[in-house]
């Protein structure tokens, strides 16, 4: 799936975090090179992925809707176009003791992995074990009859990589 050899993608997850504040400001302030997501809204890490490749699209084509790659990444995990909200949902808060961080080179990993203190674990393919299914179903509108056809994860996955040109 990834194209752009420059970026190598890495998802971090970290447990038992006791810096989140501090998380949030640094990345606010553009000093920590990273995306934090709210791990309770992924079911799957390609779902991640897909809003990261879509993200680094948006910079490489001087079209990002946000402020930065790492905002991009956050916004772009969201049905809805509203980036605000996109960014309070998806995004992290200061009291999280949970946090998914997305990184685009070893180099922001290292330093990442130094800020944050917290456990790091090992994301696994699919659900972190936190998500909320019932949630995500609301927050992607998807309703009972879809799910007898496709999985809750491709249904995700579709409004991610379509919401600029669909309107649900």
């Amino acid at each position: 799936m990834w194209s752009f050899k420059e970026c190598e993608p890495k998802l971090l997850l970290f447990k038992n975090v006791t810096n989140a504040g501090e998380i949030r400001e640094r990345i606010m302030k553009a000093s920590l090179p990273c995306a934090a997501i709210n791990p309770r809204y992924v079911l799957d890490t390609f779902q991640v992925l897909v809003a990261t490749q879509l993200a680094v699209m948006s910079q490489q084509n001087q079209a990002l809707r946000t402020h930065s790659v790492f905002s991009e990444i956050v916004y772009n995990m969201s049905p809805t176009r509203k980036i605000s909200d996109s960014l309070k949902t998806f995004g992290m808060n200061d009291k999280d003791t949970t946090l998914l961080c997305v990184v685009l080179n070893k180099e922001d990993m290292v330093l990442v992995c130094s800020q944050v203190k917290g456990e790091l674990e090992n994301p696994v393919k699919s659900n972190f074990g936190m998500c909320d299914e019932e949630e995500l179903r609301k927050i992607y509108k998807i309703k009972e009859v879809e799910m007898k056809t496709v999985s809750l994860s491709d249904s995700i996955i579709n409004r991610i990589s379509t919401k600029e040109i669909v309107t649900l």
